[in-house]
C-alpha cells in the first residue's frame, strides 16, 4: 500500500467519525506593538525585525501543513497557514510576525493545494505550485537528503525569478525544520544515521551560503515526534487510526515491547541530530561572517509533546500538527529569534505563550 493510498483510506475513516471538540486557538497578536524607526544594518549581526525583505523555508509536511485544517482540509497542505511562512491574512505565522514590522515582506505561501509528496529520497519533479507556494520549499515526506538539491534548487530559482527581490541587497531569514522522516524510518533499512543527517545540513547550507547573499539560517532542533504516539493513545480515535494504519511513522506507532525499542531509539536519533545542529551552528560562528548566519533555535529540544492537550494534532491522522499547533510553533520561533542564546527556551509551552514586541534595540540575535 502507498502512503497516499493509505491516507486516503485514513480520511473515509476520520470523515466518518464525529469531530473533536478544540481548544480555542490562543490569539497571539503584534499589532499593538510599536511601530519600528527605520535601521540600516552593518551587518548581519545588527539585525533587526524590520530590516527583513525576504522570509523563505526548507523542510517537510510540517512547514507545508499537511493535515492543518484536519478532515476538513482531506489531502491538502495549508501553506497559507504554515506556522514559519504562511501569508494567509490572520494566520499565526512567522510571516505575518515579521510583515507587521515590513508591509513589503516577499516570500510567503498562500492558500492550499493537494499534497506535493516525497517519498524518501525520490521527490518527483513538477510536483510544486510557485503562485502558492512561492518561496516555501518544504515537500511531504522529505528527508534531510532532498534538501540539498531538490528544494534548495526550487527556491533559488523562484528567488531568481521574481523581481520585486534584490538578491543581493535584500536581507533574507530561511527557517529549516527536517528530520522528522528520517526519525519515522529510523527502525528501517533506510535509517539516515547523524553523520549522514550532518553531511546533507551541511551540503544545504554551504548551497545557501554562496548562492543567496544576506541571509540568517534558523535551524530548529527537531522535538521528539515518537511522544505523539503518548499523546495519542488519551483519544480513542487517535488509538484507532494509528492501530489500524501506522502508515505516516510506523517506528513510532508499533505497539509493544518492539514499538517502546524502537521509540527509544527515534528519540535518541533525534537527540543525536539536534547535537549535530548545535555543532553545525558553533563551526559557523567560529567564522565571523558578516552576511551569513545559522542560528541553533533550541525550543524543539525539550518539547514534551506527550503533555500538550489532543488538539495539537491534527484530526485528519492525529500526527501532523493542528492549526493551534502552528500558532505555538510561530510564536515560540519568533519569541526565540529575539532571544539571546543563553536565554532562548529549550520547549515549547503546552499552554502558548505571548508574542514579544521588539523595540528600537531589539536584535534578530546570532548568538
Amino acid at each position: 500500500m502507498t502512503k497516499v493510498s493509505a491516507i486516503a483510506i485514513l480520511l473515509l475513516y476520520v470523515c466518518s467519525t464525529s469531530a473533536r471538540t478544540f481548544h480555542a486557538l490562543p490569539s497571539y497578536d503584534v499589532s499593538a506593538c510599536p511601530p519600528l524607526p527605520p535601521h540600516t544594518p552593518s551587518s548581519i549581526n545588527d539585525l533587526r525585525p524590520n530590516d527583513i525583505k525576504v522570509v523563505m523555508s526548507l523542510g517537510d509536511s510540517i512547514t507545508a501543513a499537511f493535515g492543518l485544517e484536519g478532515e476538513a482540509g482531506a489531502l491538502n497542505e495549508y501553506r497559507g497557514q504554515s506556522w514559519d511562512i504562511g501569508a494567509d491574512n490572520n494566520a499565526t505565522t512567522l510571516y505575518n510576525y515579521f510583515k507587521q514590522f515590513n508591509p513589503n515582506l516577499q516570500g510567503g505561501s498562500v492558500g492550499s493545494h493537494i499534497v506535493e509528496l516525497c517519498y524518501g529520497a525520490l521527490c518527483p519533479p513538477y510536483q510544486y505550485h510557485p503562485a502558492q507556494d512561492v518561496l516555501n520549499g518544504a515537500q511531504s515526506g522529505a528527508t534531510i537528503t532532498d534538501l540539498v538539491t531538490h528544494e534548495f534548487d526550487y527556491l533559488l530559482g523562484q528567488l531568481k525569478s521574481n523581481a520585486k527581490i534584490d538578491m543581493k541587497n535584500d536581507w533574507k531569514v530561511l527557517t529549516i525544520l527536517i528530520g522528522a522522516n528520517d526519525l519515522c524510518l529510523s527502525c528501517e533499512d533506510k535509517n539516515i544515521d547523524a553523520d549522514e543527517f550532518e553531511r546533507n545540513m551541511r551540503a544545504t547550507l554551504e548551497n545557501v551560503r554562496t548562492n543567496i547573499p544576506r541571509t540568517f539560517v534558523n535551524l530548529v532542533e527537531m522535538f521528539n515526534i515518537s511522544q505523539v504516539y503518548t499523546l495519542s493513545l488519551t483519544n480513542s480515535k487517535c488509538k484507532f487510526v494509528h492501530r489500524t494504519l501506522p502508515v505516516e511513522c510506523d517506528c513510532a506507532f508499533t505497539p509493544g515491547a518492539k514499538g517502546d525499542q524502537q521509540r527509544v531509539f527515534m528519540d535518541t536519533l533525534a537527540q543525536q541530530y539536534n547535537a549535530r545542529i548545535r555543532s553545525i551552528v558553533s563551526d559557523y560562528a567560529s567564522k565571523n561572517y558578516t552576511e551569513f548566519a545559522v542560528v541553533d533555535q533550541p525550543m524543539g529540544r525539550d518539547t514534551k509533546i506527550s503533555t500538550f492537550p489532543i488538539d495539537f494534532l491534527s484530526t485528519l491522522d492525529c500526527f501532523h500538527p493542528s492549526k493551534v499547533a502552528h500558532g505555538m510553533m510561530a510564536t515560540a520561533l519568533w519569541n526565540s529569534m529575539l532571544t539571546p542564546a543563553s536565554k532562548k527556551a529549550t520547549a515549547i509551552s503546552p499552554v502558548g505563550v505571548a508574542p514579544l514586541c521588539p523595540t528600537e534595540d531589539t536584535k534578530l540575535y546570532v548568538n
